[in-house]
């Protein structure tokens, strides 16, 4: 476990950063979420989001947050950094 805690780090805001974008793409009904947008939630631990729309990505994305989020408070349970 030990230095996995930046990298959770990492992948939290970026989930956050695209989360936003996501509901901002909703907002205004637009549908074509581009491919630097599924790479980067890749990159963040979510496969299988090719295609998919806002609507269908952010609840998968809030899904990936609170797995990482208990990931974290584990590591930090357990004092490894």
């Amino acid at each position: 476990m030990a230095g996995e805690t930046p990298r959770l780090l990492w992948q939290l805001n970026e989930l956050d950063r695209v989360l936003d974008y996501l509901e901002r793409m909703n907002l205004h009904d637009l549908t074509d979420v581009s491919s630097k947008v599924t790479a980067r939630l890749k990159a963040a631990g979510l496969d299988d989001t090719q295609d998919l729309r806002p609507v269908m990505l952010i609840p998968k994305v809030l899904e990936r947050q609170q797995v990482v989020r208990r990931q974290l408070a584990a590591i930090r349970r357990t004092g490894v950094t």
